[in-house]
């Protein structure tokens, strides 16, 4: 039971981040053409929400691919990866007869033999393509590649991520001992892209707030540091907003926490959704957030700041009327040898402008 509900967690807060623009995430579909029924169908592929393939795995899966086309004598192994627009060889048999250039790729909506097997998320087999009408054109018979035998390779959500293959430039109906390997082979590849997304998911959850699913003060903090350095490096501006919401403990203490955590939780989404791609936001603590802008001077800064309050606070006022947020900005001095006198100045100024606006607000 623990481990469901920290599964439903992982989900809950990755889909939190994917509402609110934090990870970039989107999915995305490609149109493959099914040759079985001479239809096109649009599924789902590889999200930028996934993680990249390591050089550890790509190296087990080489061997494998090797290794089946060892196992069988034939030609050509290959691993494909799908995209928006294109079939890729992913990974290829290392044996001299394999036709295939490495990081070779097809446009789709040609009929190949790996859009079939992704349109029909199930195992394909050509045995010989000039004998049957339905494949004697297809792209790969030039290559003289006139058998094939497929099966898909899915991401956990069952977006795909290709095919695994073999392919002969002979009549071949692959027996039923290798169509099991296989298959053992495909589910350790789907094996491997499951612990990538779960080590990803768990990266993911120890660098986020769990109420907002903004960074956390830890790992705001080291982006901090990161861009710090980099702007002293480069000679480049750098600016930080702290932000405080205003009159946040009256809400707290009129309509209880939930609506308290409603009103960081739309906060949070607001501001995130309307600031730029090289920003970073975090929950610093409490109602208190991190705003990090590099490569932005004090009055960029501000400017963003100005555009967005009027719209951000609108949105927070849908839940409690008489809450709003102020924020103090500073940029980074070339005397700043640490981060924290760039914080502490903008600190400072969120004090200050929380005084203008009346004593009350905390």
């Amino acid at each position: 039971m623990a481990d469901m509900a920290d599964m439903a967690d992982m989900a809950d807060l990755a889909g939190m981040a994917g509402m609110t623009g934090m990870t970039g995430m989107t999915k995305k579909t490609a149109r493959v053409m099914v040759r079985t029924t001479g239809s096109y169908k649009t599924v789902p592929i590889t999200g930028t929400d996934k993680p990249d393939i390591s050089e550890a795995i790509s190296s087990k899966w080489q061997r494998i691919i090797t290794l089946c086309a060892r196992l069988l004598a034939v030609p050509s192994g290959l691993i494909m990866r799908i995209t928006q627009e294109n079939m890729e060889v992913f990974l290829k048999s290392a044996n001299k007869e394999n036709p295939y250039p490495e990081h070779g790729a097809d446009q789709l909506g040609h009929g190949l033999y790996c859009e079939t097997v992704i349109g029909n998320n199930h195992a394909l087999l050509v045995p010989n393509a000039l004998d049957d009408p339905i494949w004697a054109d297809n792209p790969d018979v030039p290559l003289k590649m006139i058998s094939y035998y497929g099966l898909p390779i899915l991401w956990p959500d069952q977006e795909a991520f290709g095919t695994i293959c073999v392919l002969d430039n002979k009549t071949n109906h692959y027996n039923e001992t290798f169509k099991e390997l296989m298959m053992e082979f495909k589910l350790a590849i789907e094996s491997d892209l499951a612990l990538l997304v779960n080590k990803k998911q768990l990266t993911f959850l120890a660098e986020r707030d769990p109420l907002t699913a903004l960074f956390n003060r830890r790992k705001i903090t080291a982006v901090l540091n990161q861009e710090h350095k980099r702007s002293a490096r480069y000679q480049m501006p750098l600016t930080i907003a702290m932000m405080d919401l205003d009159r946040f403990k009256q809400v707290n203490d009129r309509y209880g926490h939930d609506v308290g955590d409603q009103v960081l939780k739309t906060f949070a989404r607001a501001i995130n959704a309307r600031i730029r791609e090289i920003d970073r936001f975090g929950r610093w603590g409490g109602d208190e957030f991190l705003l990090i802008c590099p490569n932005t001077d004090a009055k960029g800064a501000a400017a963003l700041l100005g555009d967005i309050s009027i719209l951000v606070t609108g949105e927070i006022q849908k839940i409690a009327t008489e809450v709003s947020f102020s924020y103090g900005i500073a940029q980074c001095l070339p005397t700043d040898e640490r981060p924290d006198a760039l914080f502490k100045r903008a600190d400072q100024q969120l004090y200050k402008a929380k005084k203008r606006k009346r004593p009350a607000d905390k």
